[in-house]
């Protein structure tokens, strides 16, 4: 497939290839009619070439007719130029059909390549459809071996099944021909040397499974009290388990609860922190506003103090120049009087403009405290608010692990509990031959089928001692013992 991919790029750049030499061979044509071009108007103009330019083509000019003397030099500037315009009409022409061919071959050679990539891409489709097809089959061959390997593992199991199945049968079927031989030669025997043998042997055979029941009884007790300590283990671990359990939850809860009662506390007092800051940082900007409306006032105020400075700096200059002059008449009493009220006015208003800046500027210092003192309140309000974010965040982290704690507790009394119902789940006795004394339940089991075997044998031999026991009835017993097992 790769190669396949790759072949369009491969046909394309050849195709190019091919096509760039009479691209160049055009654009060289091209360059040499425009040069021609523009030394025909060189000429026909009369303009001398720049130093540095491209030569000019040589021009052929046709052969001249003579002409009588009445013509002059315009009737041969003006055949020359019909000649040049000639010539250029010539050259445009040739011009545009070689553009017109160089044109025609490119849409042909870009036709050819996507007709070639449109093939190219089909056949890419093709074969990724090809390849859909072999996987898919591939697939399909995978799930008809699967099933055959699964049909191939469940005949051999059931042929195992049967196998176990006829053993078990042949071992009754011999116990059965055993006892139909017992039973003959007790009949054929006389009665009381039959009897007393086979009271002999009846004897030996119920001490042997005496013997063997009191074994097997002492192993079921103890059994039963390993599975009983076993169980009281459990259940001391189970309430154990759920005891911590309900204390890690409760301490779950109170620390949620605390940490959420942290977190409003936190939240409440960043509240009020930011509606104080705030409102403090209201209240500085409105002084700081007063305070730019007092400077500008106290920098008017100065302005008029100077002002009124200069008017009484040239009064007091034009009363000391006043008398020099000896065409001036002498100030009558009344306007000195009024020269010197204005002093004593702009003197007086002069000392009020002078205690208003004093008390601006106390403002202004009493406000620049003001806003250091509220600054630093700032500043201790953040210390106080950083260990509340850090006792915060440790109370996060524990209530972390808190919970890391409670659910690996909840996978323990869950596999624990899981343990315990595994422990208790009755099983078949097919389970009980492959896995016997791998599990209490299963041991107990056991013996409970060993004692039922112990108790049949029983059973058989006294039927053996009252000679009333039939085929009938043993293939009864035996296929009763066969539904036990299967």
């Amino acid at each position: 497939m790769p190669d396949n991919i790759g072949a369009p790029t491969e046909t394309t750049n050849g195709v190019l290839g091919d096509l760039l030499p009479d691209l160049d061979q055009g654009i060289t044509e091209l360059l040499d009619i425009a040069c021609g071009y523009i030394t025909g108007l060189a000429i026909s103009r009369r303009v001398p070439l720049r130093s540095g330019e491209v030569k000019p083509y040589d021009i052929k000019k046709p052969a001249t007719v003579p002409m009588s003397k009445g013509t002059g030099a315009a009737g041969r500037g003006k055949g020359e130029r019909l000649e040049t315009l000639a010539a250029l009409q010539a050259a445009n022409e040739e011009l545009r059909a070689k553009l017109t061919n160089i044109q025609i071959e490119l849409q042909q050679e870009k036709t050819k390549v996507s007709r070639l990539e449109r093939d190219k891409s089909q056949e890419v489709k093709a074969e990724r459809h090809r390849a859909t097809l072999a996987i898919t089959e591939l697939k399909t061959k995978l799930h008809e071996e699967k099933q055959k390997e699964l049909t191939i593992s469940r005949e051999a199991l059931l042929r195992q099944h049967e196998m176990e199945l006829m053993r078990v049968i042949k071992i009754k079927d011999g116990e059965i021909q055993r006892l139909n031989g017992l039973l003959l030669m007790l009949r054929e025997t006389p009665t009381d040397k039959g009897r007393n043998t086979v009271m002999t042997e009846v004897e030996e055979v119920r001490r042997s499974w005496e013997l063997e029941r009191c074994r097997l009884q002492q192993e079921v007790q103890d059994l039963r009290g390993a599975k009983r300590i076993a169980e009281e283990a459990a259940t001391a671990a189970q309430q154990a388990c759920q005891a911590r359990a309900a204390e890690l939850r409760s301490a779950h809860h109170q620390h949620q609860d605390e940490l959420n009662r942290t977190r409003r506390d936190c939240e409440r007092e960043v509240r009020r922190l930011m509606d104080e800051i705030k409102l403090k940082d209201r209240a500085v900007s409105v002084l700081d506003k007063a305070l730019g409306l007092q400077a500008g006032h106290a920098h008017r105020l100065q302005l008029q103090t100077q002002a009124a400075e200069q008017q009484i700096a040239a009064l007091r200059d034009a009363q000391r120049v006043g008398p020099n002059p000896p065409s001036s008449a002498p100030n009558p009493p009344s306007h000195t009087s009024q020269e010197e009220r204005d002093v004593r006015r702009f003197q007086l208003k002069i000392a009020e403009l002078s205690s208003v800046v004093r008390k601006l500027e106390d403002r202004n210092t009493l406000l620049s405290e003001e806003r250091n003192e509220l600054l630093k309140r700032l500043r201790e309000t953040e210390s106080q608010f950083l260990p509340l974010l850090d006792k915060n965040r440790r109370l996060s982290q524990k209530n972390e692990e808190l919970s890391f704690k409670l659910h690996r507790l909840d996978n323990k009394l869950r596999f624990v509990t899981q343990e315990n119902m595994e422990m208790k789940r009755p099983s078949s006795l097919n389970d009980l031959d492959r896995s016997a004394g791998q599990s209490h339940s299963q041991d107990q089991r056991e013996m409970e089928f060993l004692c039922l075997q112990v108790a049949e044998q029983q059973n058989i031999i006294e039927d053996l001692t009252k000679a009333t026991i039939t085929p009938h009835n043993s293939w009864i017993f035996v296929l009763k013992d066969v539904r036990k097992y299967v």
